[in-house]
């Protein structure tokens, strides 16, 4: 039966398709109330853990609990999933270039238990990812509200080595094309030397419901932000096999929806991707974005040659062999600037030149240039002279205006050689 909705539209299932939030347990029983357990009783009364319990780290359908809208960090997407009358709002995601989103490895592929909603670390495992066409990713603040088509997802990638769910839940998106233009989201630059600490403050933002009774997904799909998520502790040091060594637990408000969105730290960097948490959405388990470091620059350099843009700063020095694009800053444009940048004019009529996004924690502005934090570029610091605009039919085609000027050379040369003569 053909769609009833175009290729981009967001549908509304009469019944939620997909439960992207993961419960963990324990096939262990001497797990339950110590280590990790009995630390976080301080924060949060979890559950047990044993494996015949429903309870633990688990399936929750509630939003980011107390958040608030969040139409400043435009660069955190939502991943939408294929249904039968259109993409439908089942996960979150970070924008980290132009083309390349950064999301959870659950987001992308089914889990060999069946289902996404219990996790057996050791035992569950990830399947085969699913198809590119399947999903589309969407930087509206409020999907389906903005009138923007969603993005078209080019390639699915996940780390290489085994299948495991617990400690690597992460994943990566090429999108088709350019990507998404500088003007529509800003990309928001990992996190890659170091990991997030105990008690590191951090944003966590996300797509989740904001019904915790929403049995359909109605109120899936706007982008939420929580502004006093902490790091508990990392990885062997929670003392639990609920938590791997490239793994975080934090005191933090996401549930289901909100999985594969980021923790953004203090310096505006993606640091943690949303893997799972507990009942009461009070606890999270976040893949730490510096544990896949290498997977993560070896797609970014991929993803800019597939874009044909210059990468960004924060990727450091391309592989041996690689081809760049050539770097646009300067460049006179006329409304439209490849490689995600953006068209600027002094007097906001064109032409104008090329200049890179600034903000959100890009790199920043090149010499002689600042960042316009209204226009989130960077814009010249003295903006260079212009002739005046006189239009297409006024200007001359380079080439024709070089012969011209070099035709009045060559005529002022011979006049000169004349009065040599004549002298």
């Amino acid at each position: 039966m053909p769609s009833l909705f175009g290729r981009g539209a967001v549908a509304v299932p009469k019944k939620r398709p997909y439960l992207l939030w993961m419960r963990a347990r324990s096939s262990h029983p001497h797990v339950r109330g110590s280590g990790l357990l009995t630390v976080l009783a301080l924060l949060v009364a979890l559950p047990s853990c044993a494996p015949e319990s429903s309870e633990g780290i688990a399936q929750s359908e509630s939003p980011i609990i107390g958040g608030a809208p969040d139409t400043q960090h435009n660069g955190v997407v939502s991943l939408l999933k294929q249904v039968e009358h259109g993409f439908y709002p089942a996960c979150s995601g970070t924008l980290i270039t132009q083309n390349l989103v950064l999301t959870a490895h659950h987001c992308v592929a089914p889990l060999s238990s069946g289902s996404t909603a219990s996790v057996e670390c050791g035992e569950t495992q990830f399947e085969a990812t699913d198809l590119p066409r399947s999903i589309r990713v969407s930087v509206e603040q409020s999907v389906g509200m903005g009138g923007l088509a969603p993005f078209r997802v080019a390639e699915v990638w996940v780390p290489p080595g085994n299948n495991d769910v617990c400690g690597r839940d992460i994943a990566l998106l090429l999108l088709a094309g350019d990507g998404v233009p500088a003007s529509l989201a800003t990309p928001i630059a990992p996190r890659l030397e170091t990991k997030l600490q105990p008690e590191e403050d951090f944003l966590a933002i996300g797509y989740g419901l904001q019904d915790p009774k929403d049995e359909t997904g109605e109120t899936a799909g706007e982008r939420m932000i929580s502004t006093d998520a902490q790091v508990f502790c990392n990885g062997v040091a929670c003392g639990t096999g609920l938590v791997e060594e490239s793994e975080f637990v934090a005191s933090s408000p996401v549930c289901s929806g909100d999985s594969g969105g980021p923790a953004i730290d203090g310096n505006g960097l993606v640091s943690g991707v949303t893997s799972r948490g507990d009942v009461q959405c009070t606890v999270g388990i976040y893949s730490s974005v510096a544990a896949w470091k290498d997977f993560i620059l070896d797609k970014t350099f991929l993803a800019a040659q597939s874009g044909n843009y210059v990468p960004p700063i924060w990727a450091g020095t391309p592989p041996p062999g690689y081809v760049s694009a050539v770097d646009p800053l300067g460049l006179s444009c006329n409304g439209a600037c490849s490689l995600g940048y953006g068209c600027w004019s002094a007097s906001s009529m064109p032409p104008g030149i090329c200049v890179p996004p600034c903000g959100f924690g890009l790199a920043e502005c090149p010499s002689g240039y600042s960042c316009d934090a209204e226009l989130a570029v960077c814009t010249p610091a003295a903006p260079p002279p212009r002739e005046d605009d006189q239009g297409c039919a006024m200007s001359a085609p380079q080439s024709s205006r070089g012969a011209a000027l070099l035709g009045l050379a060559l005529l002022a040369l011979q006049v000169a050689r004349r009065r040599l003569r004549q002298a």
